[in-house]
């Protein structure tokens, strides 16, 4: 029996392990073979003297205990499940990463157990029991639904950036780091570099420099390999520089302006440090879709493909989970706008969900797929919540047909008919939409304006 288990031991450090479910508590990575979740209702049975039927009263819904079993495999164990000791002893809720529910905010209810044999070597077995931290519900107004939207895309967005810190836990979770895997770590660093060179050097506006420098020389002077990686710490300072640029460009987004509709040449007064959203979300998607083209040709060069993809995974997921922040702030111009943008952001989530059934089958991949999969569509569903809530709110765009080369003015006066005051923001909105060249000479064909009334 001995012997066998130790062959289990061994196996699951290596490709077996790699299919295996990857959970966290506290940030402390372990194998989840299976788990547990009790649901169902609060019922007090009352019975009667005298009487064999009973009467039962119910107090609500019940969030019940989850029971989790969880594997500490690798050669770094002891010293993972030395951290797991710390984490279970920790006061206060916490996040549980679980592989099929996702993020949980929840509290250690009983006492968990980390169990050693000698017959099990490379392999700790841990077992704990958490209960949900309930949400507090409180009444927000009229309001509620349209900031809750908001909320969610903001908490989404924020779920993808723990996704990719935990991809870098796992694929750097070694006790000693390999040549092979530093230099997955090296390649990826200056990949991620050259993508941001680009993105941020001098063809681009003086806030995205100025919010880009600092991040892109830390960038550019790497991570420092440690002698012996027995925490997170390495991981850790990984994902930071990868996300440095990303984050340091969403942080400096503008504001968003008060009104929800504007004409197309709208803007807001904004201090001359601040991105204005739309550059910021455009520059973020471009660098995520640069991103993953250089991933895929330093992962075929690599001796690691498995963990040059895993590392360039996590910051493909930084990088478009600031481009999800950054949109937040976005004022569409009407309907068409909205959709175009959602649409935008859907199509480079799923690419993201390509990418990640790809590293699914790389061999000796040893990151949270499902989590990450997870994150992402829990970000599209908040995304398009977000976006159906506003559509309502926003004005639609018609479409003219011009018959004829003519002014604009002419066009313009036709749309906004009896009513004189909205001639001139029609025919203005009409220029921008359409990139008129000339507004007296309107060619023939099909042009598109923001419906009168709609624009000022």
């Amino acid at each position: 029996m001995g012997s066998q288990t130790n062959v289990l031991g061994g196996l699951l450090g290596g490709a077996v392990g790699s299919a295996l479910s990857v959970a966290a508590w506290r940030g402390v990575t372990f194998w989840m073979p299976n788990s547990q979740d009790e649901a169902g209702r609060r019922v007090l049975q009352v019975w009667f003297p005298g009487r064999d039927d009973y009467r039962a009263q119910d107090f609500g819904a019940m969030d019940g205990m989850i029971r989790v079993s969880g594997l500490i495999i690798g050669d770094d164990y002891v010293i993972r499940a030395q951290r797991m000791r710390t984490a279970l002893m920790q006061a206060g809720a916490g996040t549980l990463v679980h592989p099929w529910w996702g993020a949980i905010h929840c509290r250690l209810m009983q006492t968990g157990t980390i169990s050693f044999a000698d017959g099990e070597i490379r392999m700790a077995r841990f077992q704990a029991t958490f209960v949900r931290v309930p949400v507090q519900s409180t009444s927000k107004g009229l309001f509620a639904e349209i900031e809750d939207t908001l909320t969610s895309v903001l908490t989404q967005a924020d779920a993808l950036v723990d996704q990719a810190v935990l991809t870098c836990r796992s694929v750097l979770s070694t006790l000693t780091l390999p040549l092979a895997l530093v230099s997955a770590v090296s390649s990826i660093v200056g990949v991620a570099q050259g993508v941001w060179d680009a993105a941020t050097g001098s063809t681009a506006s003086l806030p995205v420099r100025t919010a880009a420098a600092a991040p892109l020389a830390a960038l550019s002077a790497g991570v420092p390999v440690p002698v012996s990686n027995s925490d997170t710490s390495y991981a850790d300072s990984v994902a930071t520089v990868l996300s440095g640029v990303p984050a340091a460009v969403a942080q400096a987004v503008s504001p968003t302006a008060s009104a929800a509709i504007a004409p197309a040449d709208a803007v807001s007064g904004v201090d001359e440090d601040d991105i204005d959203p739309a550059v910021a979300t455009t520059l973020l998607l471009t660098a995520t879709e640069s991103l993953r083209t250089a991933g895929q040709t330093a992962a075929a060069q690599a001796a690691d493909p498995a963990s040059v993809r895993g590392l360039m995974m996590a910051s493909t997921l930084v990088t478009a989970a600031q481009a999800v922040a950054a949109a937040s702030s976005l004022s569409y111009t009407s309907q068409d706008d909205a959709l175009t943008w959602r649409d935008r952001l859907l199509a480079v989530l799923d690419t993201l969900i390509d990418d990640i059934e790809t590293l699914a089958g790389t061999a000796g991949a040893a990151v949270p797929i499902s989590g990450m999969l997870g994150a992402i569509r829990d970000c599209q569903a908040a995304i398009t919540a977000d976006i159906s809530e506003r559509l309502g709110r926003l004005p639609a765009v018609i479409a003219v047909t011009v018959p004829r080369q003519m002014s604009a003015w002419l066009v313009a006066y036709a749309v906004a008919g009896d009513n004189t005051s909205e001639v001139e923001g029609v025919w203005t909105d009409m220029v921008q939409r359409n990139g008129l060249r000339h507004p007296a000479v309107t060619i023939p064909g099909v042009i598109r304006v923001l419906q009168p009334g709609d624009v000022a």
